[in-house]
């Protein structure tokens, strides 16, 4: 049984037996296994560190939900989000700083 993690999410496995911190981000990574195995995008990855330098020096560690390589070859990441906290929303903008040629896509699935 898996535990609620502190912003009250459970978390769970995909299709593909990855942990996820929440159920959406599971459906999420199961789509994108649909999506990879239709041709649609080249591979994705889950869980993947980005560390953020400024001026050389290591301001944090960014952890993306996905790092995905679309069918044109180009990287992107896609972060599944509930809602957004202040320390996420910075992280984001050092990383799109950092990495200009990434395009970082939030997603978010509506309750339904």
């Amino acid at each position: 049984m898996f535990r609620r993690n502190k912003y009250n999410a459970i978390g769970c496995r995909c299709k593909k037996n990855h942990y996820h911190d929440s159920r959406g981000e599971a459906r999420y990574c199961d789509e994108l296994n649909l999506l990879e195995k239709a041709g649609e995008l080249q591979e994705y990855k889950t869980q993947v560190n980005y560390d953020l330098y400024i001026n050389d020096k290591k301001i944090c560690r960014h952890i993306v939900d996905f790092e995905v390589i679309n069918k044109e070859g180009k990287k992107e990441i896609h972060e599944f989000k509930g809602f957004s906290t202040a320390l996420w929303q910075l992280k984001r903008k050092i990383f799109e700083a950092v990495y200009p040629d990434i395009e970082y896509k939030v997603i978010r699935y509506s309750k339904k």
